[in-house]
């Protein structure tokens, strides 16, 4: 079952400008003005219901129910579309038709807006599968509209606002509003629409960090279970025209250290777009963490100046050059661990990992995307240091990484657990370390992607990597 953001309302209240239109800016049509006219012209939540809406399955191509339909079970998932049903795929085109909206003359501006949400659309261009569309002659023609803000084509179900749709050109018409979507035979997305609305207030996207507006634990493939009542983050970042996950993780304020990390990896973080930031700074969403303000790195417990550890990135700064945003989130003291320093560990055997784990998310190595969880194992902490306030931060005992490769929507999936410590020196290669998902989760008692469907986690998880050409686990 997913496990969402159940407060969309919030999260659009974030996500958008306040105020209303000044009557004093509007004049419109001769004869009156817009001062009592209401901002808000139309509006549908598809809150366990399609409400007004209609639904015109263009091509059904077989599939046993609408192309459109509502999980009653969770009425804040909104209009749902598929062509994906009971284990089979099915090339459909189905319409979502609003009623009659009518739009007074008075209005200088109108527009139109909604939340939505998509996955499993394998990277592909959005624009193969959703679209908007008006008419102004009931239906009897219509013109496409293009959606300014859409979720990622690598996104699980990452919930975003539409952006502002002009329907200005329509004052004064009445008009029909369709959301179209349509699968194909190798690609079935599923689209969420949700809190839809026309209205002569245009509301600005912002491009913050909005990842303490996620109350339920998002329900993204990397992401590991998390107990009831536990606390997680998730940062985002701006990329392009949108905002997009960063990268969620679990801190543990007793030992000082982010007990995984979990993120996505594709070529739009890693492709170099932005240099390296070094923005060390205190995360914003959590109170009590280590800090490593200090050049210096970590230094030996009895005060020198030799770093013993150095400040170990969990999620990689150069996994995410995508925008200055997103790397200066890796940045965060909440993503750094103390790792033995250089060669001994940090720029050694888990520096050999960490671009492993680039390479096998590159499209060139036909990845659509990889879903990484970095983690630390701190339950038999060996020995401990200071932060630079003074702080007792734990030092690790292990380290490991459990990761899943998607390509045209089948899995592959590989672990890699790692004892700290002083490695240099000695010949290994990642082979050495490399196991199966299901050794990973039995050794730290955890359970990694949880939204891979069942049938799949068994067969995917169970896999030994040292058996799969792809890794290349020499």
């Amino acid at each position: 079952m997913k496990n969402r953001i159940l407060y969309f309302l919030l999260a659009l209240a974030a996500l958008v400008s306040c105020g209303k239109t000044d009557p004093s800016e509007g004049g419109g049509e001769e004869g009156g003005g817009t001062e009592n006219l209401p901002v808000q012209l139309f509006s549908e939540t598809f809150s366990g219901k399609l409400g007004s809406f209609t639904v015109n399955n263009v091509k059904q191509g077989g599939l046993p129910s609408n192309v459109w339909t509502i999980n009653p079970e969770h009425p804040e998932y909104g209009a749902i579309a598929s062509g994906y049903s009971g284990g089979k795929r099915y090339q459909v085109e189905g319409w979502l038709i609003s009623p009659d909206i009518e739009i007074n003359k008075g209005y200088k501006e109108v527009y139109l807006r909604f939340n939505h949400a998509i996955a499993y659309a394998n990277g592909e261009s959005l624009d193969k599968f959703i679209s908007v569309k008006i008419s102004d002659n009931g239906g009897q023609s219509w013109t496409g509209k293009a959606i300014p803000n859409s979720p990622s084509a690598y996104s699980r179900f990452e919930t975003v606002p539409s952006g502002d749709i002009p329907l200005t050109p329509y004052i004064g018409k009445t008009i029909k509003i369709a959301l179209v979507y349509v699968s194909t035979q190798e690609t079935q997305p599923t689209w969420e629409v949700m809190n839809l609305e026309v209205s002569s207030e245009k509301k600005e996207i912002p491009k913050d960090d909005l990842g303490d507006t996620y109350k339920s634990v998002p329900a993204w493939m990397e992401m590991p279970a998390v107990k009831e009542g536990q606390a997680f983050y998730v940062h985002t970042a701006p990329f392009e025209d949108r905002n997009v996950r960063n990268y969620s993780f679990i801190y543990n304020d007793t030992h000082l250290v982010a007990e995984w990390v979990a993120y996505p990896l594709c070529d739009m973080y890693t492709k170099k777009r932005v240099d390296r930031t070094d923005a060390w700074a205190a995360d914003p969403f959590v109170t009590k963490q280590a800090v490593y303000a200090k050049a210096g790195d970590i230094y030996d417990s009895k005060g020198g100046t030799r770093a013993s550890y150095n400040r170990g990135h969990q999620l990689p700064s150069a996994d995410r050059l995508g925008s200055t945003k997103m790397n200066e989130q890796t940045f965060y003291y909440t993503n750094i661990a103390p790792q033995l320093a250089d060669d001994a560990f940090n720029a050694g055997i888990w520096e050999d990992l960490e671009e492993a784990v680039r390479g096998w998310s590159a499209s060139s190595n036909s990845t659509d995307t990889l879903y990484v969880v970095t983690g630390c194992l701190v339950d038999k902490p060996i020995e401990t240091r200071k932060d630079n306030d003074g702080k007792t931060v734990s030092i690790p005992n292990a380290f490991y990484k459990a990761v899943l490769r998607l390509r045209k929507g089948s899995y592959i999936g590989a672990a890699f657990y790692l004892d700290h410590k002083d490695y240099s020196g000695q010949p290994v290669t990642l082979k050495a370390f490399a196991l199966s998902i299901d050794q990973l989760e039995e050794k730290l008692g955890m359970d990694f992607f949880v939204n891979l469907p069942a049938e799949t986690a068994e067969k995917v998880e169970a896999e030994n990597p040292v058996n799969n050409k792809f890794w290349n686990l020499k």
